[in-house]
């Protein structure tokens, strides 16, 4: 059973230790509890896709963000081949 406080609810999720590093720096930054932040984060992206949703945009924005994976990979894989190439020579 989740754990709830008043209309709170206890949401656990995985991700990226790199990007924990960079909601830390920036909750820090903003004096917030690493919860608010991403609480906060959740709640304006939410908005922002029932927002995209309405007006029949949200199909284009996924399509977006899976092209901006796709080139993000894409040079993490060019990176680590010139690392390596890098420490051949």
């Amino acid at each position: 059973m989740p754990k709830e406080k008043g209309d709170m609810q206890a949401v656990t999720i995985w991700i990226n230790k790199d990007l924990v590093a960079q909601i830390d720096t920036l909750a820090e930054k903003g004096d917030l509890t690493r919860s608010k932040l991403i609480g906060n984060i959740i709640e304006v992206g939410v908005e922002e896709l029932q927002v995209m949703n309405k007006l029949g945009i949200w199909a284009a924005a996924r399509i977006f963000e899976d092209i901006r994976q796709a080139l993000k990979n894409r040079h993490k894989r060019r990176k680590a081949a010139q690392e390596s190439k890098d420490q051949e020579e």
